[in-house]
């Protein structure tokens, strides 16, 4: 039987016409890196995963060429079989200030809608999709630094709030060998990413390191169109990276 879970996609959305920050080659580089690290994992679960797929006959570079910033998540079961479905359009690659870190991060997002477990999304189909709040939590805490360990270090890397002896003083408070210390300041650095899309995504409007969002949920929000605030979204991915607990501003 085969069975199409229901699309979640991102609100990613933003025409652009901007020059390219990462390349496609890059992208495709990325791609394998991540089946390199979770190919193994997956089919002994009766799953793998699949980036920007296409039908047969159309164009093998469509997603690419999209001119939406756009990133989203969908899986398809067939035989017992399921395929983690993980799409990111070129224009999302095309935002100034995008480093290959960030898309990292970003299809670490994707995959952790279906790998990050609960809470879940509501739909209307019986198929558990990770919230995105949990989808956040997934990509640093267990994602990101799997991923990274393949990857050269960005040097040209660092804030744009000049938050670097927060971070600095962040990862050394809950880290203490180097190559931990030296992971968390690299997933910092690719959360840049994240922030140049929230300030597109916000008009303008900035998110900070060392200003959390202070709200309290009593209740987890579950509605497949849900998102929380951007500042609440960095800090859950912040609190991934740290290995501390969900944040309150969406997790009670």
């Amino acid at each position: 039987m085969k069975c199409i879970v229901i699309i979640i996609l991102l609100t990613f959305i933003f025409t652009s016409t901007l020059s390219a920050e990462v390349t496609y080659p890059e992208f495709k580089k990325l791609t394998l890196i991540f089946h390199k690290e979770y190919d193994a994992e997956l089919a002994a679960k009766k799953e793998n995963f699949k980036v920007n797929q296409t039908a047969p006959g159309m164009d093998p570079d469509m997603w690419w060429n999209m001119p939406m910033i756009r990133a989203a998540y969908s899986s398809l079961t067939e035989n017992g079989f399921k395929t983690h479905l993980l799409f990111l359009f070129g224009a999302y690659a095309k935002i100034p200030g995008m480093t290959i870190e960030g898309l990292a991060n970003t299809l670490c997002h994707e995959l952790g809608h279906g790998l990050g477990g609960a809470p879940y999304k509501v739909t209307t189909d019986s198929y558990s999709v990770s919230v995105e709040g949990q989808a956040d939590y997934y990509s640093t805490k267990v994602c990101l630094k799997r991923i990274l360990k393949y990857m050269p270090p960005n040097k040209n890397s660092q804030t744009s709030n000049g938050e670097d002896g927060y971070i600095d003083g962040k990862c050394k408070t809950y880290f203490t060998s180097k190559a931990d210390i030296e992971m968390c300041l690299r997933s910092f650095g690719a959360l840049e990413s994240e922030r140049i899309f929230f300030r597109i995504e916000e008009n303008g409007k900035e998110t900070f390191f060392d200003r959390p969002d202070q709200s309290i949920v009593t209740e987890i929000n579950t509605a497949a169109d849900f998102y929380p605030e951007a500042q609440c979204r960095l800090d859950t991915m912040v609190n991934g990276i740290l290995g501390i607990d969900r944040p309150r501003c969406w997790y009670p």
